[in-house]
């Protein structure tokens, strides 16, 4: 597809993001204007490139040093932190939180697994809330990323406004792709929106689109094989011994 329907001409960087999400973040960043974005995640810095373009100030968290090393002095606008996000990602929100600098927009893509996902999002939600926060969170089709995303302690936080998990939908990927093998769920954006005044209503995570999620599920990499049942394993085992095979 031609990427001038999604893309900037100045992004030249490789990101692994559907179309959906090419054009939700620039949106939701042009309309925030954020003073201060964090990215938990970089990568190859597609996504970077896009919160540079719309950010005042950036700061990029990834746990590979090299990645720090290659995209530094690409983006003057971006301060890079490399180290493990359990460490350094609530070290960084102390520092804000004492500095007292609020933080206007999230993307969260760096540990998927569920603990992982379920820490990154506890840690952002200790940040001091003056003013609005929208935080994204990629991968939320994904079904390690999902349970993450809904194992987190949102209610806790009287700040959170909003949380859906369907913000944009995901992919299945039928044929590997890229990083992503055949069989396997990525994609989708999941926000939560926090505001500077305490919510006064019972919080709803919202899963819009989770009936298309559990259609998928059992189509992909990631749903359990049917248990074979113990009559089944011991006629194979009588069989065998009878030298007539498995059955048909």
């Amino acid at each position: 597809m031609n990427r001038t329907l999604t893309d900037s001409t100045t992004w030249r960087l490789h990101w692994q993001m559907s179309n959906a999400e090419r054009c939700a973040l620039p949106t939701i960043l042009h309309r925030l204007k954020p003073a201060l974005s964090l990215e938990i995640g970089t990568y190859q810095g597609g996504s970077l490139q896009v919160l540079s373009d719309h950010s005042e100030k950036v700061v990029s968290l990834d746990i590979d040093p090299i990645v720090a090393q290659s995209l530094d002095g690409n983006f003057p606008n971006v301060e890079f932190r490399s180290g493990d996000s359990r460490t350094v990602l609530p070290q960084l929100v102390d520092e804000l939180n004492a500095s007292r600098r609020a933080v206007q927009f999230v993307l969260i893509d760096g540990d998927h697994s569920a603990d992982g996902v379920c820490r990154d999002i506890e840690s952002v939600l200790k940040l001091n809330i003056w003013e609005r926060l929208v935080v994204l969170m990629h991968d939320s089709f994904n079904p390690e990323c999902r349970r993450g995303m809904k194992e987190a302690r949102w209610s806790d936080n009287k700040h959170v406004h909003y949380v859906e998990l369907d913000f944009t939908v995901g992919n299945f990927h039928a044929k590997a792709y890229d990083t992503a093998e055949a069989g396997s769920m990525w994609g989708g954006f999941a926000c939560a929106v926090l505001e500077p005044h305490e919510r006064r209503h019972e919080l709803v995570v919202e899963e819009r689109q989770k009936a298309v999620f559990d259609a998928v599920f059992p189509l992909s990499v990631y749903a359990p094989k049917p248990a074979r049942s113990k009559l089944s394993v011991a006629l194979e085992s009588i069989l065998s011994r009878l030298g007539l095979g498995k059955p048909s």
